[in-house]
């Protein structure tokens, strides 16, 4: 504590160090995401710059170094499309900006470029992290580049600029909320400056499913929370439907697009009671093990067992559920449960002749469908290559034979209706039982999962998973950090969890539908609005507040307190004091 205080009421130091100060804090996040000979390249620079014999040919043999391990780095992305990638040409542009201010530091000279350089550095940090870390760590570092330069320009004790740098953040509050609002953030995904974004797509869930041959990322946005009445629920029963889709519209599947007959679910059998903490998502759907028995509070039960809420959930909510873990779905909706282009998928319908000629029960023609996707040898990946989207099923199938659950999915269901077996595909969340906490389940988007329900006479509609037919199976469940006995940490952890996933879903995915979506609420929800307008007031007077309360520091000495002021009243006539000037020469002069 002696030492922070110390620290806090050291005098300025000179302008290189400040800066050097500010470099190391820009550059911390490139740290990340460099590639060893970009790494090994600072460590050699460092030498270098801390070199006490300096040479003029320093430069000139770092620059050498410098191009050299540069071109290692990024030899494996040398071809002419690469460098209209944003995230490679961004990659190029930082490695570039930091050889060249280490070798401006190897001659100790100040320039503008040195100076602009921190800033420089932190902009491009931000096109390649996209969480709440790097979120908190740039408001910080803005913070610290800010009091850096007031520290250095008020020539004063590091707590005075600190106070300063203070009120001026706090009283810029409400101008940042606006502005925020206002000017939603790009996207860099869609962006279109004359560069491609990297293909990609963020996993979840939106009721839907196309197929790509894009990467998936996965998203560690908390989606809901689980909580059993019995904790005895094994990994096989843990499948949380969303939503089924019948029609495929080229390369997109979707609900069927009028209600049909009522599924009818008999032999209920494993009732399991839980609760359900579902986080906002502006959407009707609510989440249950398959298969709920009933329709909750202010909810519907769908025609294919699926719960709606009846109004859109903006807010946290929590629901009581009842499950069958063993149950038999009976249904009569097969009109579209079993269009299937054959003329498409050539090879697949020719290789299927053989089962289908089979005079067996379709039961059993599912199970050999499952040993063929298992003797195609497919691999599970989350950046599929070699996918022709035109002929999706013979593709995946024969020629790229890799994807994820969207691609096994669609692939079965289509197969299957090809074997005259009615299919229809199935979206939500497949958690992991790894990560429960005695009875609490964490659910992320990461846990967005698809699978396959094919229908008998006998049984009803049955599940299929055909990835896990898949012969290498990433896991791309997340493990819950650290488990913990304590009740009290859980609930401190369900918190956290909350506040992580409102500042994903707010600050750092807000775009410019959300912006509409809140506009459109104001303009129609007269209650929202009254709170939206005291919301404000109340934190324009949270921020008045705090700028009073954060006052200039009372002065150690008397004497240089007086002489302050004397000092302010002379500049006001012009009489200013030289930098370097002493005090007896000032008022001498």
């Amino acid at each position: 504590m002696k030492f922070f205080k110390q620290f806090l009421n050291t005098k300025a130091p000179s302008q290189s160090k400040l800066l050097d100060a500010a470099l190391v804090l820009s550059i911390i996040p490139h740290l990340f995401v460099m590639k060893f000979y970009m790494l090994l390249y600072i460590c050699i620079a460092l030498i270098f710059i801390f070199k006490k014999n300096k040479h003029k040919s320093d430069k000139y043999i770092l620059l050498l170094i410098g191009i050299t391990l540069i071109g290692a780095t990024f030899f494996d992305s040398y071809n002419l499309s690469n460098f209209s990638r944003i995230q490679f040409f961004v990659s190029l542009v930082s490695a570039l900006l930091i050889l060249a201010l280490t070798l401006q530091k190897t001659t100790k000279e100040l320039n503008i470029y040195l100076k602009i350089s921190p800033a420089l550095l932190m902009l491009l940090s931000f096109f390649f992290f996209d969480s709440i870390t790097m979120l908190l760590y740039s408001v910080f570092t803005l913070f610290a580049f800010v009091a850096l330069y007031m520290w250095g320009k008020m020539q004063s004790r590091l707590i005075e600029a600190v106070k300063f740098t203070s009120r001026l953040f706090i009283i810029s509050l409400p101008l940042v909320i606006i502005l925020f609002l206002v000017f939603p953030r790009i996207s860099m995904q869609k962006a279109d400056f004359g560069f491609r974004a990297d293909s990609y797509s963020i996993s979840g869930y939106d009721g839907k499913m196309r197929i790509s041959s894009n990467e998936i990322r996965l998203s560690n946005k908390v989606v809901m929370e689980l909580f059993f009445n019995d904790a005895n629920i094994s990994d096989e029963n843990l499948y949380l439907r969303g939503s089924t889709l019948y029609e495929q519209d080229g390369l997109e599947w979707k609900r069927h697009s009028t209600d049909l007959e009522h599924d009818t679910l008999v032999n209920k059998k494993n009732i399991v009671e839980y609760e359900i903490t579902l986080y906002p998502h502006g959407n009707n759907w609510i989440y249950s093990l398959d298969m709920p028995t009933q329709a909750i509070k202010n909810s519907k039960l769908n025609y294919d067992y699926t719960l709606s809420s009846d109004k859109p959930i903006y807010e946290k909510k929590k629901f009581k559920l009842r499950s069958a873990l063993l149950y038999k779905l009976y249904s009569k909706n097969f009109s579209k449960a079993l269009e299937v282009d054959m003329k498409k998928n050539e090879k697949t319908y020719e290789a299927l002749k053989d089962i289908q000629k089979q005079d067996i029960p379709k039961t059993k023609k599912a199970l050999l469908l499952l040993n063929f996707f298992r003797d195609q040898k497919l691999s599970y990946t989350l950046k599929p290559t070699g996918i022709d989207l035109e002929d999706f099923t013979d593709s995946f199938l024969f020629e790229s034979k890799n994807g994820y659950c969207i691609h096994f999915a669609s692939a079965f269901a289509n197969s299957a209706r090809m074997l005259d077996i009615p299919s229809r595909i199935v979206t939500g969340f497949k958690p992991n039982k790894e990560n429960m906490i005695k009875n609490y389940l964490l659910v992320k988007e990461a846990d967005a999962h698809a699978w396959v329900e094919l229908y008998f006479d006998k049984e009803g509609w049955v599940r299929f998973d055909p990835t896990a037919t898949a012969i290498k199976t990433i896991n791309t469940l997340q493990n819950i950090e650290n488990q913990q006995n304590s009740n009290v940490f859980q609930k401190i952890n369900r918190y956290f969890m909350y506040t992580k996933y409102m500042i994903n879903n707010w600050v750092l995915d807000y775009n410019r539908a959300k912006q509409l979506a809140i506009l459109k609420k104001l303009l129609s929800d007269t209650l929202y609005l009254l709170q939206f307008v005291l919301s404000f007031i109340f934190l324009v007077l949270l921020v008045v507040i705090g700028f009073i309360s954060i006052k200039n520091s009372r002065c150690d000495d008397e004497l240089m307190c007086e002489m302050q002021k004397l000092l302010k009243i002379l500049k006001k006539h012009g009489l200013i004091k030289e930098e370097h000037e002493s005090m007896q020469a000032f008022l001498q002069r």
